[in-house]
């Protein structure tokens, strides 16, 4: 009787997680209509090369674009001001190799790849969710609510001979109705290149999300990573938002 009993409760317990994860795979088609965006886009940006070294440098980004998205497609807006500037940032650095030109480094950040990420972020998610393995699901918080996370094991996205090791957990916060949250990825990888040197790399990515419509945004993604190799130690840091008008 207790071994039924027991086992009544896992069975339970497995259909839970197998409800959450099916609505939210059922959730993840519903939100990727074409409802229309419009708004902005900016990013801020910073890398940091040769940590700890007297010839240390730090490069930073910091640009803007308007944009609409919808049926017809994407819509990026280049303003004629932003071009000029940028250029002016170039020129200035044939001249001086140091000198900052944060614009240029910001717009070379916004291309395509990025911007759909933001503004269809509900396509990675199920890419991402049709790619990897399901590790399992636990409850938590998000923003003073109860909420589900699903967690999920990446493969990498691209082989390389070079890799030894590598280890990437995707984690999505799930509200009511297998709604995303919000979601945190986590990578780390090794390994050694040409039998010379060695070299590792670790980052973090964090996504928020709202529903506009029909579709989901990614109000906000930030990125930090960090890598040695060669005997060179780098940093990059990226914050992306996205503003609806």
């Amino acid at each position: 009787m207790h071994k039924l009993f027991f086992t009544a409760l896992l069975g339970l317990g497995l259909n839970a997680q197998a409800d959450t994860l099916s609505e939210f795979k059922s959730t993840l088609q519903r939100l990727q209509a074409d409802s229309p965006l419009k708004g902005q886009i900016s990013v801020k940006s910073e890398v940091r090369s040769n940590e700890g070294k007297d010839d240390a440098e730090t490069e930073q980004g910091l640009a803007a674009l308007p944009f609409e998205d919808g049926q017809p497609g994407l819509r990026l807006q280049y303003p004629q001001a932003l071009l000029s500037k940028a250029q002016s940032e170039r020129q200035a650095r044939d001249a001086n190799p140091k000198a900052a030109a944060p614009t240029h480094a910001g717009l070379q950040l916004l291309e395509y790849g990025t911007v759909r990420e933001l503004t269809r972020p509900a396509e990675l998610l199920a890419r991402h969710v049709q790619r990897g393995s399901f590790k399992g699901e636990r409850s938590d918080n998000w923003q003073g609510k109860p909420a589900k996370v699903l967690s999920f094991e990446l493969p990498m996205g691209k082989p390389n001979k070079y890799v030894k090791s590598f280890e990437n957990i995707l984690e999505v916060w799930v509200g009511p109705e297998g709604q995303p949250l919000a979601a945190r990825s986590r990578y780390k990888l090794s390994g050694r290149a040409m039998m010379v040197f060695s070299f590792e790399q670790q980052g973090e990515d964090e996504w928020q999300f709202a529903v506009v419509g029909e579709r989901l945004v990614a109000l906000r993604k930030t990125s930090q990573s960090s890598g040695s190799g060669g005997g060179e130690k780098g940093v990059t840091k990226r914050d992306f938002t996205l503003s609806l008008s």
